[in-house]
């Protein structure tokens, strides 16, 4: 008789009973999860065939494995051996355990150029400075568009140094203007340095009957994976918030009510700030009305208004999405950082999303507005993946199942925010 990993990705790789196999995950998930690491060693000798039931083992590896089964996949990878199980394994370790890939950077940047493997933005950031420098050197004596993914790397590591070597090869050879290699790399365009989000997010804790409402039209497998996944029930809880029902202030468009997003602590969004703070919206206008972005001001208690150049002295008459569930909910920092940055594609909607701070989770194209005060490119303070559940028994799916992104400009204290969908 076979032992248990063994009987899995026996099921798993063959094609008539892979479905099958998640079932029996998830049952080894739940019973001797650190297992998982020996059944993602054995699919890479084995070489299984890539599969969402592989990515979801991945997802939920204990911490302590992760190193091990990253390392394998990049020794297996640079000796030559390729799979799409690999190239699944390294997007995930650019994620999860960028430490295990950051070393032989020429290697990791022909992974990039040469085999398309999509890494996250975070593994260049230890680029060491001489390197940098060198790569930097290269670029500027580069007289075609054969090292854009050199000029990608060295602008990911936003060191001030080599910043305009990065910027100026992008812009002569790239077909995409500055203002958007920038916002991919999370910078303010221009030729000094300023980060549009923070390295730490506090993943949201959602209430009891937001959670119940979550996970009732769900499949059985989906809940038994976020009961397990640490990004919906791990971490510590640092900030008390509340979310739902309608505020005060008003829509500048049709009029209705703003919805409460997340009232909570302003040092939640911006390091050191004292009091609280409220982020509203319209949910009937916002991504369906002109303009795409919708922006508030702030009082000195922290409460949105509309902001005045958006107001309509004739109101228009949207569709009623109802009402945000009110909930008291937490947001907590994570017991490791394997989740400071997070893909929107390879979470697949595993893991929970809805996060104040660190790297947005874009679904298209990044972008960070101009304040409408200000004219600054704001900063991104939270997103609201589409798991918030109304009061007409619905969810809020920003579009087809998308993302809210929510920025912030301290100076001018005004709000700005956008969904994307597919």
């Amino acid at each position: 008789m076979s032992d248990p990993i063994t009987a899995i990705l026996d099921a798993h790789d063959a094609p008539r009973t892979r479905n099958d196999s998640l079932g029996m995950l998830l049952t080894l998930a739940s019973e001797d999860r650190p297992q998982l690491g020996a059944l993602l060693l054995q699919a890479l000798e084995r070489r299984s065939p890539s599969s969402a039931f592989l990515d979801t083992a991945l997802d939920l590896l204990p911490d302590e494995a992760v190193a091990s089964v990253c390392a394998d996949a990049w020794r297996r990878y640079r000796d030559g051996e390729r799979s799409e199980l690999l190239t699944s394994v390294l997007e995930f370790a650019s994620y999860q355990a960028p430490h295990t890939l950051q070393g032989d950077w020429e290697a990791l940047l022909a992974a990039a150029a040469e085999d398309g493997v999509q890494l996250a933005s975070q593994i260049w950031q230890a680029l060491p400075p001489p390197l940098a420098s060198h790569w930097a050197h290269r670029l500027t004596e580069a007289d075609d568009d054969r090292e854009l993914e050199r000029a990608k790397a060295v602008l990911l590591a936003s060191q001030p140094e080599t910043h305009a070597a990065a910027r100026g090869y992008l812009a002569d050879w790239s077909d995409l203007d500055a203002q958007v290699w920038a916002h991919w790399a999370g910078l303010a365009d221009g030729p000094r340095l300023r980060r549009l989000h923070d390295q730490q997010p506090l993943h949201l804790r959602f209430g009891i009957r937001q959670h119940r409402a979550q996970v009732a039209e769900e499949p059985g497998w989906r809940k038994r994976i976020w009961r397990l996944h640490p990004t919906w029930n791990g971490g510590q809880v640092q900030h008390a918030g509340s979310m739902g029902g309608p505020l005060d202030a008003v829509c500048g468009s049709c009029h209705a009510p703003l919805q409460r997003l997340l009232q909570t602590d302003t040092a939640a969004l911006e390091e050191g700030a004292v009091g609280s703070i409220t982020l509203g919206l319209c949910l009937d206008c916002c991504g369906w009305e002109d303009p795409p972005v919708r922006f508030y001001r702030h009082d000195a208690d922290g409460v949105p208004s509309c902001h005045p150049s958006q107001h309509r002295e004739v109101p228009i008459n949207p569709t009623d999405s109802g009402d945000l569930m009110q909930a008291e909910v937490g947001l907590a920092v994570m017991d490791s950082p394997r989740w400071q940055q997070q893909d929107w594609g390879q979470s697949n909607h595993r893991q929970n999303l809805s996060r104040v701070g660190g790297a947005p989770s874009w679904v298209q194209s990044a972008h960070y507005p101009e304040c409408v005060d200000c004219g600054e490119q704001m900063p991104f303070v939270m997103q609201l993946d589409s798991t918030l559940p109304t009061t007409n028994e619905g969810m809020l799916l920003w579009g087809s199942g998308g993302m809210l992104y929510s920025f912030w400009c301290a100076k001018c204290r005004v709000s700005g925010h956008f969904w994307q969908c597919t």
